[in-house]
């Protein structure tokens, strides 16, 4: 391929792949929920209050907690950007920029030009790696760990070296700091698998070899082994309870359980692609391997050997989850789809390297690219922009912060998840930029502001209102805005 249809072809990708990620931000239409407000609100409690923790974020299992990384990961949006808001979410998306570009360039120098694109074009339109971009929650990090850990693995599989061994180790343990679930899943069977596939099994249970992958996996673990410590091993107690008695909160029999891990795992699948619901487009790709796999099984290719170690981690990580009998979330596998996503693109590699198929491979990437133009073609000609997520909360803080013109008030907030993380760490924020106080018990001037979500319950609303408006107040001013969300102004009568 010359050099200059590489060049803008690249260009093009990268363009495509920045527009569809920086336009959600730079429109401020991304995610902001319950967990966005308590990590935020977490990462500042460390910033400005000095005070340290062990733990990360909650789990589904009560007692078990993710890693505390993700709480120093975002201290440093926090620090960079003084607190505000979207500096997390512009912080998320380089990370994930150049965790994307370094894997672009690794398919360059390893595999070849044509290859990596083929990546770029996929994940440049596809809406989950997409929505990875601008996504802030600690789940989010683990795509971006699996691309280190697909890179280290190819050069410990290639050249056997200990320092890759340490590496793929310490990027397994911080996969499971940030993401149990997905932790407890692949570092067995990634072990397991590169035992199986290792001509030299030995070479695992040398003194060295032992040595770094126990360095490798422990360093991540140091916080949360001080929590355990100093907590009586609360969290490995709770782990040998779940395993040996499980509470489920919604048991299922097997073929059911069967069949749900079959649809997530379509789901993984479908979802690298941009069309969505382009069965066979997904077909085709699934064919591709299967070939690849008949026809090439015999042959002692380096990548073949690699297309065979991703697929059985992956067919691995489906048996194993099998055993798991309660409700399975999607994010339990974060990331799952670019360790499919390089299956498919080794594939195409021993099918790129042949002359008479390498046509192929090109056809695939000038369908992905006319893919790419026909989404920023009608993106860019579509009128209903998202306004959603973080927009519509700052619109609510804002609106009253400019009614009162830089002086303390009183403001309580109604949301379905009860506690309004979301609200207060704004309020955190714009108080401290703003140097006001705001009041969230006692009324100020006679007067207080509401802010009340939407509720598919009512009778939660009700509720609520009878325990936190006043009825000797009546209401001053009301907005209603496009979620659904009111503002009200309440005053206390006088006599």
């Amino acid at each position: 391929m010359k050099k200059i249809a590489l060049w803008i072809i690249s260009l093009f990708l990268i363009f495509t792949y920045i527009y569809f990620r920086i336009n959600p931000i730079i429109n401020q239409a991304v995610p902001y929920t319950y967990d966005q407000g308590r990590d935020f609100l977490k990462t500042e409690e460390i910033i400005r209050y000095k005070n340290l923790t062990f733990i990360g974020p909650t789990t589904g299992i009560i007692g078990l907690y993710h890693g505390a990384w993700w709480y120093y990961l975002i201290s440093i949006p926090y620090l960079v950007f003084d607190g505000w808001p979207m500096g997390f979410y512009w912080f998320i998306f380089l990370l994930s920029f150049l965790t994307n570009l370094i894997f672009f360039f690794f398919l360059i120098k390893n595999f070849n030009k044509l290859i990596a694109l083929i990546f770029l074009s996929i994940i440049s339109t596809s809406s989950y790696f997409i929505s990875l971009s601008f996504s802030v929650s600690n789940n989010i990090i683990v795509p971006n760990l699996i691309l280190l850990l697909i890179i280290t693995s190819f050069y410990l599989l290639k050249t056997k070296k200990s320092i890759y061994l340490f590496l793929t180790s310490l990027i397994l343990s911080f996969i499971l700091e940030f993401e149990v679930s997905f932790g407890l899943f692949i570092i067995p069977i990634y072990f397991l698998v590169l035992i199986l596939l290792s001509k030299d099994k030995k070479i695992f249970f040398k003194l060295k070899n032992i040595a770094n992958t126990t360095f490798g996996l422990v360093i991540p673990l140091i916080p949360r082994l001080l929590f355990e410590i100093k907590n009586n091993f609360l969290q490995t107690k709770t782990l040998v309870i779940f395993f040996f008695q499980p509470k489920l909160h919604n048991p299922k029999p097997f073929e059911i359980v069967f069949n749900d891990r079959l649809t997530a795992f379509w789901h993984y699948f479908k979802s690298i692609f941009y069309n969505y619901n382009s069965q066979i487009a997904f077909g085709a790709f699934l064919i591709i391997i299967l070939t690849i796999l008949v026809f090439f099984y015999k042959n002692k290719n380096f990548i073949l050997k690699l297309i065979k170690f991703n697929l059985l981690i992956i067919l691995l990580l489906f048996s194993l989850s099998l055993f798991y009998k309660d409700n399975f979330w999607f994010n339990y596998f974060e990331g799952i789809q670019y360790i499919m996503l390089f299956t498919v693109l080794t594939s195409l590699f021993i099918i790129s390297k042949n002359k008479k198929t390498y046509f192929v491979c090109c056809l695939i990437l000038i369908f992905l690219i006319s893919l790419s133009i026909f989404k920023l073609i009608r993106d860019l000609n579509s009128q209903n922009k998202k306004t959603s997520g973080f927009k519509e909360i700052d619109y609510s803080i804002n609106y009253i912060l400019k009614k009162e013109n830089s002086k303390n008030f009183c403001l309580k907030i109604y949301t379905p998840p009860v506690i309004p993380y979301t609200y207060n760490y704004l309020i955190s924020y714009y108080s401290r930029k703003n140097n006001l106080q705001i009041e969230e018990e006692n009324f100020i001037n006679n007067q207080c502001w509401y802010i009340i979500e939407d509720d598919s319950y009512q009778f939660r609303i009700n509720d609520w209102k009878k325990n936190n408006i006043p009825k000797e107040t009546s209401i001053k001013e009301k907005i209603r805005l496009e979620n659904k969300t009111e503002i009200q102004l309440r005053v206390k009568k006088t006599i």
